[in-house]
């Protein structure tokens, strides 16, 4: 009687393994999916927001709605540096002297900000 319970039981609980073990793969299957439909979406709106910010695409809608909104001409711009190494030595040690950095740094980026 015993060995006939635990033949049961051992068969039961394989029952039982291979049940989960199909749920989980449904599961992965949906989930991957959704992973794969987000991704392609994902893509999409990339492609979208890089032809939304395109200079001619704006400049097409100013001209269409009538904005009278142009690029700002060279003197109308000012140029910021871009802080480099002497900086981070500044912000590392606020209480000692500022000393710039003995290196020479390549070409600093720089920034336009419009007037």
């Amino acid at each position: 009687m015993l060995a006939c319970v635990c033949i049961a039981v051992v068969g039961v609980a394989y029952v039982w393994q291979k049940n989960q073990i199909y749920r989980l793969g449904d599961e992965l299957k949906k989930r991957e999916a959704t992973a794969s439909a987000a991704e392609k979406r994902n893509t999409m709106l990339a492609a979208q927001l890089a032809q939304l910010k395109s200079p001619a695409l704006l400049e097409a809608r100013c001209q269409q709605y009538g904005l009278g909104l142009v690029a700002p001409r060279e003197q109308q711009m000012v140029r910021l540096p871009e802080p480099g190494p002497e900086w981070d030595a500044k912000l590392l040690a606020p209480s000692s002297g500022f000393v710039p950095s003995t290196v020479p740094a390549k070409k600093p980026a720089t920034r336009t900000v419009a007037r």
